[in-house]
């Protein structure tokens, strides 16, 4: 139920803008930094003042890279993602950076993360359990919130743990004893 009022604020608070006619390749590395710059430049706000226009995400709509004669894909932004949307991304921003550093690839589906390991694809809900599960497939990190994966679980407990010592035996067979004596009274 609280993943439906999520959604259904999220979908109601999006403000979706597009533009059309950027060339392809003209973002470079992130489409989020071309457009804040391309929009302070080209509606000549504030000039020499970098403005934070707060936008979440943006993208190239997901259609296949067109030739280079023909029109370049619109370019997606947005910048109105509910409170628990916006913790939940910034949850997966470690997981991420691990991922980009292997060449794995992934996709962040509103408050998902998908990953396309070598065995198929995988869809995980948060960020602790795709980081338990990346130590699990060898890949180091900390898990976010301070959980440790399971590797660093089993490298902090004991190889051999001592329950008792002779002492707890003649304590507890002392303990029958006395039991057994006060049953008999």
């Amino acid at each position: 139920m609280q993943e439906k009022m999520v959604d259904l604020e999220g979908r109601s608070r999006r403000n979706n803008i597009q533009i059309f006619g950027v060339p392809e390749e003209a973002e470079g590395e992130s489409v989020t930094k071309y457009v804040e710059q391309l929009l302070s430049t080209e509606l000549e706000l504030q000039e020499g003042k970098v403005i934070n226009f707060n936008i979440q995400r943006a993208h190239r709509a997901l259609a296949q890279k067109p030739p280079p004669t023909a029109t370049p894909r619109r370019i997606f932004f947005d910048h109105d993602y509910a409170t628990a949307v916006v913790q939940k991304r910034k949850s997966y921003l470690g997981i991420k950076k691990v991922l980009k550093d292997k060449g794995i690839r992934f996709q962040t589906p509103l408050a998902k993360i998908r990953i396309y390991w070598e065995a198929g694809v995988k869809t995980y809900d948060d960020a602790i359990d795709t980081a338990r599960d990346m130590g699990e497939r060898g890949l180091e990190m900390e898990v976010p919130g301070g959980a440790a994966t399971p590797v660093e679980e089993r490298r902090a407990q004991p190889v051999w743990q001592r329950v008792k010592g002779k002492e707890g035996r003649q304590d507890s067979a002392h303990r029958a004893r006395e039991m057994l004596q006060k049953w008999k009274a």
